[in-house]
This record gives C-alpha cells, structure tokens and sequence, in this order.
C-alpha cells in the first residue's frame, strides 16, 4: 500500500524542499524524502484524502483558507497543532464532520526550512475524530502508515479528552520554561517553580472540567511525575525556541485561548493570566 505525498508551504519553504527534500534528524539518524508535489498554489494539487494540518496557531485562519481547493467532500483535515484553538478554528470553517483532532508528544525544532531535528526520544501521536461523523477509512490507512514508519501512531473513536490532558501539561510547560528561560531541567527541581507549574496544570484541569470534558483522573500528579521522573531534562517548550530565535509567538491560540474559555466557564486562571502578561509583548517576536 502506497501513497502519494504532497506539500502546501510558503515560498521559501517550498524552495528549500524542491531542493533539499525533507530532512529529518532522529536518533542519529538522517532521514530525507522527496515528496512528488511541493507547491504554494493549493489549486495544483487539488483535492485530497487526508490533509495533515501543522502550522502553528497564529497561521490557522490564513493556511486554512489557502488549503481551501484541497479540501473536497470526503477529505479529512488533521490537526496537530498545539491546544484546542485550531481543531475549534477548522471545525467552523469546514465543517466538524471533516475535522479530525490530533495530539503529538514529539519534541522537535525547525533548524531551517525543511530541515527538523527530533530532540527526544518519543514518537507518540494520538489522533481521531472531532466528531462521530468525522469518522473515515482513511483513520484506520493513516495509523498503519504511522506503524510501518516507526511511530507509535494510535487511532482513538474518542480523541478529545486526551487532547485535554496534554493540554493540561503543554501550557503549563510552555509558560514556566518561557518565564525561566530554561529547559526543563533547569527548573523542575526548584519547589516554587514547580508549585508553579503544578498550579497552571490545575487551571487547565479546572477549564475542562467546566467544559464538561472527562480528564484522567490523576491527570496532574501523573504529567508532574512524567516531568520529573521520565522525561528528557533538555526538553524544551518550541514556545522558548521562538522566543529566543525572535519568532513570532503561538501565544493566542494556546494560552490566550484556555483565558477566553475560562472566562465563559467562570474559572480563574491567575498563572496563565500572568504568563500571558508577561510574554504579550513579544508576540509579534523581535
């Protein structure tokens, strides 16, 4: 079973893959693949079956609307993007039925246009649909391509409340780790930091309990555990990574975001309200 690989990017993206192909570092590995199409115009490529969405949250509305003559009626757009914000975003502008939701615990940066380096050693995706009727054939394809390529890919009938769990973790890591300029390793150890970022994964829990959303029960003592017992001490939020790099932020769609929707469920977010503080400045990055 074969499939025809195509890539929508931006200009300078397109030309560093129509040259370079996509590498990839893993494991001390070096992997790189040519796709068959790489382009900026979505009319030359035309509709698809599955499209895999993964721009970061602020590019959402725009690459959506450029992705627009790939998407017919039996495509599935995927998302794995960071939060909630994009699968709300695609749901409304395509429909929930051609929506699916997907959550990825690969830690990964961008060195330059088409070129990824994987900085740990997890490849776990969890993905499925944003709703019953979103369910396809398709699903079942795409986790099998997952598992002959190595990844621990898994199709789930009920994705969301584990997209909530790693929320839970993600935007408290990414606010601690921007506030302390530090990889994980810097600051877990430190008790008030870690108290920290204990309280932001509550304010989370809090959020989507108030949403009527299920979590695992345990769910933060269990991220606290994975954090300081499992994994990688020189992970590091891709939040930092930009900051750093003077990037532009993904800040609204994922902490601006969980902020409005505890304000419509009536649930106080004192940390996520200061991180947002302090980090607001540089969104537009510089």
């Amino acid at each position: 079973m074969g499939a025809k690989l195509s890539v929508l990017a931006r200009p300078g993206t397109r030309d560093a893959i129509r040259m370079n192909g996509i590498w990839l570092k893993t494991g001390g590995r070096e992997i790189v693949v040519t796709p068959e199409c790489v382009t900026d115009d979505a009319e030359e490529i035309g509709p698809v079956n599955l499209i895999l969405f993964t721009v970061k949250g602020q590019d959402t509305i725009s690459a959506a609307k450029s992705m627009r003559p790939m998407v017919g009626q039996e495509t599935r757009i995927l998302t794995f993007q960071n939060g909630l914000y994009g699968v709300e975003t695609l749901a409304g502008m395509f429909g929930p039925h051609q929506v699916l939701a997907g959550v990825t615990y690969v830690p990964a940066l961008v060195e330059a246009p088409g070129r990824i380096r994987h900085t740990g050693v997890v490849k776990r995706f969890i993905f499925g649909p944003y709703v019953p009727e979103a369910a396809s054939p398709i699903c079942i394809d795409f986790a099998r391509f997952g598992a002959r390529a190595g990844l621990d890919l898994a199709y789930m009938e009920a994705p969301m409340p584990e997209i909530w769990a790693k929320f839970a973790m993600l935007t408290a890591f990414h606010l601690v780790s921007c506030m302390t300029r530090g990889a994980l390793g810097d600051w877990i150890d430190t008790p008030e930091t870690r108290a920290v970022y204990v309280q932001a994964m509550e304010e989370v829990v809090a959020v989507a309990t108030a949403c009527g959303v299920v979590v695992p029960a345990g769910l933060v003592a269990r991220n606290l555990a994975f954090s300081v017992e499992t994994a990688d001490p020189s992970t590091r939020a891709s939040m930092l990574d930009d900051l750093e790099r003077g990037r532009a932020l993904e800040l609204e769609g994922t902490v601006g975001w969980l902020i409005a929707t505890a304000g419509r469920v009536g649930v106080d977010v004192p940390v996520h309200c200061l991180g947002y503080a302090m980090l607001k400045p540089r969104i537009a990055g510089g």
